[in-house]
């Protein structure tokens, strides 16, 4: 898909070629729809002149590893987040370094041996937590490959073994800390703290944010989200907070774009940035904007909210999902109070 770059649009695409070489190709247009359109017809005939050389060759399409990975990074650019997109593309980057694996090899040449190989080699430079993450993508991108490619049945590297890794619990800030950063932070940059608060959103999903997902006249507001089975892109509409509504229609007045923040690579790739400045200015612990999911999630809890109203502000599918969040938020245990009372 093109991307933003300055003011125009970059087109990108990536084929992988007969003899198993990765072909890249870009180009700059004006419009976006130009540009996607070029990736049409450039891929089009990329796929005719490979197979014109088969045809030559007197061989048929032969599913490599390198056309694995590009059918699958391609799918996953179109179906979930750049985020998560980023880092399955960034698995496959690493799994070709490791040099066990070429783009050219059939994908049948794919082992549990080398699979596990595979991930010995990346294990001397990542974390157990990377590894593991990595190994989760890969066994994504096999099962995707098995239902929509036909390789063989059997995951290599769901047969290989996890790493141990030390999980730490997602830092939560005090309601005190976010407080301090929105009194640092100014124009669009308060309104979007304020707005991952009151509607417990994830980064991605303010991004999404579309003046028409704004309901000023049933007071609902509208976010799109991609955490559903297969991607699939849904709206889920939720109430929309007195003060946030206020925020929102002052906004909405001097606002020139459909969406409501920024759409700039800049603004979306460094948002993290501001924020981490943000919490130094303000002299606090540096948190992220799923921290202040959690911490929503949290105050609600703390405030009495049923496990249904928090489901529903976190927008889960599962109660199963909502009460692991409440037990990692519960600052208090029943049991251990009843302890101190015993001696």
């Amino acid at each position: 898909m093109p991307y933003h770059e300055g003011k125009k649009w970059r087109g990108v695409v990536r084929f992988v070629l007969t003899d198993g070489q990765l072909h890249r190709q870009t180009r700059l247009f004006d419009k976006k729809k130009d540009a996607i359109g070029w990736e049409r017809d450039t891929r089009i005939a990329l796929e005719h002149a490979e197979a014109q050389k088969r045809s030559l060759r007197g061989i048929g399409e032969v599913m490599t590893v390198g056309k694995w990975a590009e059918y699958y990074v391609d799918h996953a650019e179109q179906t979930w987040p750049h985020k998560t997109f980023d880092e399955k593309r960034r698995a496959f980057r690493r799994f070709f370094d490791t040099k066990i694996c070429k783009p050219g090899d059939p994908i049948t040449t794919v082992s549990v041996e080398k699979a596990s190989k595979v991930l010995a080699v990346l294990k001397e430079h990542h974390s157990g937590n990377n590894l593991n993450r990595m190994r989760k993508n890969l066994i994504a991108a096999w099962n995707w490959g098995i239902k929509n490619h036909k390789i063989p049945a059997q995951n290599p590297f769901a047969l290989t073994d996890r790493s141990s890794e030390i999980i730490k619990l997602r830092y939560v800030p005090p309601m005190e800390d976010l407080k301090a950063v929105v009194d640092v932070a100014a124009g669009e940059q308060r309104l979007m703290l304020l707005t991952a608060f009151y509607t417990a959103a994830r980064k991605c999903e303010l991004f999404r944010l579309r003046w028409t997902d704004v309901d000023f006249a049933s007071n609902k507001i509208g976010l799109w989200t991609k955490k559903r089975k297969g991607g699939n892109l849904e709206l889920d509409l939720m109430p929309m907070a007195k003060p946030l509504r206020s925020l929102l229609e002052e906004h909405h007045r001097g606002a020139e774009s459909e969406h409501v923040f920024d759409q700039s690579p800049h603004s979306q790739n460094s948002n993290n940035r501001w924020l981490k400045e943000l919490c130094k200015e303000a002299g606090v612990k540096a948190f992220g904007f799923h921290g202040i999911r959690h911490l929503a999630a949290s105050y609600g809890i703390e405030s009495g909210a049923s496990i249904v109203d928090v489901q529903e502000l976190l927008r889960h599918k599962s109660a199963n999902v909502t009460a692991r969040y409440i037990r990692r938020l519960k600052k208090g245990n029943r049991a251990v109070e009843a302890l101190e009372m015993a001696l």
